[in-house]
């Protein structure tokens, strides 16, 4: 399998989609990964759509479900799609998450968490650590060609940087590695973005994804903008 298709398959592996907070007082802050909301949205990057709905419930409950298509059809002439499904708990500042994502070849599984620290008023760190596994119908292959696997376990470890502006906008930073056991490799990855609250309810933003060269992915750069709607 090419190294792309295993870059994709990784990169969902981001916190991105990062969630609001809706807080007692009806302050909102768009940029707390550990909060309870519930919005639909879009995201567009130059060559795929993705459709983003979040419906938060009880004690910091959470669901995402994410649906991506690509503007044009794969090699086999099918539908280019990917999907992520996610059930988050948060509880005082720490969320645990269940992830289950993928496209037509690859499918992933992860579990693990984040814990908040509040730097300043407006500054706060969020560390991260997920372990997990991924399958593929493909096989896979290193670029020194000593590895050929169609699985592996996953291990990611990252921080997640949030500036929260007093006008409810944000902005972020979320360096990350992820450690593929059976290529014996990392594959080193930065996101940064930022949401503008337009209206009371509706935001805008953006996020540019970056991956670096390694044994089992190739550099790239994505940049999304997208659109949210709160309620």
């Amino acid at each position: 399998m090419k190294k792309t298709l295993l870059a994709l398959s990784i990169v969902s592996l981001s916190t991105v989609a990062m969630a609001e907070d809706n807080v007692a007082n009806g302050d909102v802050n768009y940029g707390d990964p550990t909060a309870t909301f519930s919005s639909v949205g879009v995201s567009r990057s130059s060559d795929r759509t993705q459709l983003n709905s979040t419906f938060g419930w009880g004690a910091g409950n959470m669901i995402f479900a994410d649906l991506g298509a690509g503007d044009k059809k794969d090699a086999e002439g099918k539908i280019d799609y990917d999907y992520r499904l996610r059930y988050f708990k948060v509880n005082d500042g720490l969320g645990y998450s269940v992830d289950v994502m993928g496209d037509r070849n690859t499918t992933t599984a992860m579990a693990g968490g984040m814990y908040k620290f509040d730097v300043t008023n407006n500054i706060s760190l969020f560390p991260m650590l997920y372990g997990g596994y991924m399958s593929s119908k493909v096989e896979m292959q290193t670029d020194d060609g000593k590895e050929k696997f169609k699985d592996s376990t996953l291990v990611q470890a990252g921080l997640y940087a949030m500036y929260a502006f007093d006008d409810g906008h944000w902005l972020y930073a979320n360096p990350k590695a992820t450690y593929i056991t059976r290529a014996k490799d990392y594959v080193p990855q930065i996101e940064v973005g930022g949401g503008y609250m337009v209206l009371d309810n509706v935001s805008v933003g953006f996020k540019v994804e970056h991956t670096a060269d390694s044994k089992v992915s190739k550099k790239d750069t994505v940049t999304w903008l997208q659109a949210s709607m709160y309620f």
